[in-house]
């Protein structure tokens, strides 16, 4: 019981200490003390070995078989069509992934890598960035399969990725500027922040290097904000003005950047999820007020909501002045699922969530991972959706398509 009373209070510090908000002037020093403290009551369950065992044992992890360790063939990353072009490509068009020379991140706790190690509740507060789906860079992809990982086989000096389990203001979280609890009006901010860090690097080159910023942002929207809104249905405009004012400061501060935007999923499979630990259905009311607990008309209310906000970030991503030659943005969908990962049996799969069956597990990292590097390559009314059997489909460049796929380079008429 003091676990989930101590999960909440973290919770709730970490809501507080990571939104930009009147409350930051008086909290401003208190920030970094206030999640130390969390951190070390929580304890740093990725660098912890013993722990990490635990997770593996538990089927948490992605499985490292045979399989997959031979999967060094998985793409000629040296030798064919996704290797570092002779010449540095001057159009972000004909970016290839060894081409990619800093890569970034920005989000809620999905992209922080909340609780991927978690064994306990207290564990989902501890930031595991370094197993980040989109951001980390740990180890290498036969371990913890993550979009840098995969990016290093092309460009082993590809820098920006986070290295370990810390905090956004730690040295090793590097470009990942997600927090916990951040939101669609946090981003504004968050994308000053992220050129911030990049023009005080010395190893970026702000004028040459080519970068790539993965956004994925939304869930706290839909599960603890849309609902307290007297008209719910404005978010989707605040959404709009936000994500406008976002896409507009980054293409004019940061030259050559190649933009994924992974729009959330629609929330209501939350409602749908069955065979879970007792202690699941008390973390997702607390964490999803919004949806969970709700009327069938509630849903179907918010849910016209999501199916709003989430076409519109389709819209706004294809509008003409988000794309020139130094800056595109691409709307990466298989986070667009109706239902999560279930057994043979019929019951929800576990082994894919955190200990409070919001946040993701390793294993569902990996596989959000391998998602995002498909969509990557994928062709518009192609790109495949979420899949649990990692490995199962792993695009790699081809002759044909040696690009990075953007709206230019997918039109029939484009020359390679």
């Amino acid at each position: 019981m003091w676990k989930a009373s101590l999960f909440l209070f973290l919770v709730v510090v970490a809501v507080v200490t990571s939104q930009r908000t009147s409350l930051d002037v008086a909290l401003r020093h208190a920030y970094r003390p206030l999640r130390l403290l969390g951190l070390a009551f929580a304890g740093r369950s990725g660098d912890e070995a013993a722990n990490v065992q635990r997770v593996r044992d538990a089927g948490k992890t992605q499985n490292s078989n045979a399989r997959t360790r031979s999967l060094l063939q998985f793409c000629d990353a040296e030798h064919g069509p996704g290797r570092r072009s002779e010449q540095r490509p001057t159009s972000v068009h004909r970016l290839r992934p060894g081409d990619i020379d800093i890569i970034g991140g920005m989000g809620d706790s999905l992209t922080a890598g909340n609780g991927i190690f978690a064994t306990n509740l207290v564990h989902v507060t501890v930031e595991n960035r370094g197993a980040s789906w989109s951001i980390g860079g740990q180890y290498n992809w036969r371990k913890y399969l993550t979009l840098p990982n995969i990016l290093k086989e092309f460009n082993p000096n590809l820098y920006g990725y986070s290295l370990k389990d810390g905090l956004s203001t730690e040295r090793s979280s590097r470009f990942n500027v997600a927090e916990l609890a951040a939101m669609s009006r946090d981003i504004p901010y968050m994308a000053k922040v992220l050129v911030k860090r990049f023009e005080h690097d010395p190893k970026v080159n702000m004028t040459h290097d080519w970068k790539l910023v993965t956004l994925f942002i939304g869930n706290n929207d839909f599960c603890t904000d849309i609902c307290f809104y007297p008209n719910p249905e404005l978010t989707v405009s605040y959404h709009e003005q936000n994500m406008l004012k976002t896409y507009r400061y980054l293409r004019d501060h940061v030259p050559r950047l190649l933009l994924n935007v992974v729009p959330a999923p629609n929330l209501r499979f939350l409602a749908n999820l069955s065979g879970l630990p007792p202690v699941c259905y008390s973390t997702l009311r607390f964490e999803c007020p919004c949806l969970l607990g709700k009327t069938k008309a509630h849903l179907d209310y918010y849910e016209r909501i999501m199916k709003r906000w989430i076409a519109k970030d389709y819209e706004i991503a294809n509008m003409p002045e988000f794309n020139t030659e130094t800056f595109t943005i691409n709307v990466q969908p298989f986070s667009q699922f109706e239902d999560f990962p279930r057994t043979r049996t019929g019951q929800t799969d576990t082994r894919f969530f955190s200990e409070d069956c919001f946040h993701l597990s390793q294993r569902g990292h990996a596989a959000a991972a391998n998602a995002i590097w498909n969509n990557m390559l994928e062709m518009e009314g192609e790109k495949s959706g979420f899949n649990p059997h990692l490995f199962e489909k792993f695009r790699c460049p081809t002759e044909e398509r040696p690009f990075l796929i953007t709206r230019v380079n997918s039109r029939s008429d484009f020359i390679v």
